[in-house]
């Protein structure tokens, strides 16, 4: 059986989908040999011009309609145009599910999901429609925020993105198309004795260190959570972490790390404490990655902070 393998471009209009479908080809690899369609969902100001299409041998197909995208058709265009690679262009406002329970044809699966998202407008999505946005890249392989700028606040969008998908790799993308690959600013010292932030910087921290367990190996931190007891856990092993609120106040996860003590301790549910802890990178053969393990020295019950939930 062929492989055909699809790219989901997800996004709102004038995000700069059509923009980023253009430069896949600049890629050889992935355009030269191929036999490719590009079903776009909609129509934006930017369009394909015909020697576009013709010179990278791409069959075009306009959908006007989510009651057109369906089964049949996909199978329609596997049967008549024989496609070796198939890029959708999807509607931002069509919902998701309509291509997550989609049946595709024999051998089409879906090889990655794209969302680009213009940086300019993200905050304010973010902030008015927050669902809507969230389900344009909640299950995608790859954000970019494009048209960044110096005033662009790339740990506060990258914080907004990571706390609903943890798996996506994210790109910023200047105004002149080119790749800021500038480091990220943090609100604490990384370099201090024991690192110490704000109780509302957990979530920063907590995904840097997620991340890049690697930067923390050895460094010692004080900060405050909600400890965790599992049955299955030794005794001197517990889940210690904050409640994140990632999209609306019946969506609450809990950002947790494992960590140990030398001496085996005893909590009644689920206690806020406050503890001093030496950070080491542990490797899961699970996920096949390091993750950030605290090694705890010390620890105090302390009362529920004020502002209890973290927020991105």
């Amino acid at each position: 059986m062929t492989h055909v393998p699809i790219f989901l471009i997800t996004g709102f209009l004038e995000g700069g989908k059509t923009s980023f479908v253009k430069e896949i080809f600049n890629d050889s690899e992935f355009a030269v040999g191929e036999k490719v369609i590009l079903i776009v969902c909609e129509n934006g100001i930017e369009e394909y011009q015909k020697n576009f299409l013709t010179e990278n041998n791409v069959t075009l197909v306009h959908i006007n309609s989510k009651e057109e995208l369906t089964e049949p058709f996909l199978n329609d265009c596997n049967k008549e145009h024989k496609p070796t690679k198939v890029i959708i262009e999807y509607n931002g406002m069509w919902e998701y599910d309509i291509v997550e329970y989609m049946e595709f044809p024999k051998g089409w699966e879906i090889a990655q999901v794209i969302t680009p998202i213009d940086a300019s407008t993200f905050e304010g999505y973010m902030n008015n429609m927050k669902s809507l946005i969230i389900e344009q890249f909640k299950d995608s392989d790859l954000i970019i925020l494009n048209r960044c700028n110096e005033k662009t606040d790339k740990l506060k969008f990258r914080n907004s993105v990571k706390a609903v998908n943890t798996k996506a790799n994210m790109i910023f993308e200047l105004e002149n198309g080119e790749i800021d690959d500038s480091p990220l600013e943090l609100p604490f010292d990384i370099n201090a004795d024991v690192i110490e932030f704000e109780d509302y910087d957990f979530g920063v921290w907590y995904i840097d260190a997620t991340e890049s367990p690697e930067k923390y190996e050895g460094k010692s931190i004080k900060l405050k959570g909600i400890v965790f007891n599992h049955p299955e856990y030794a005794k001197n092993v517990f889940a210690f972490g904050r409640n994140a609120m990632t999209c609306c106040e019946d969506d609450i996860s809990f950002l947790g790390l494992l960590c140990q003590t030398d001496k085996p301790v005893s909590f009644e549910g689920k206690e806020w404490i406050e503890i001093e802890a030496v950070i080491h990178k542990k490797f899961m053969t699970q996920e096949q990655k390091d993750i950030p393990f605290l090694h705890v020295k010390d620890y105090k019950v302390i009362d529920e902070i004020e502002e209890d939930l973290i927020y991105f």
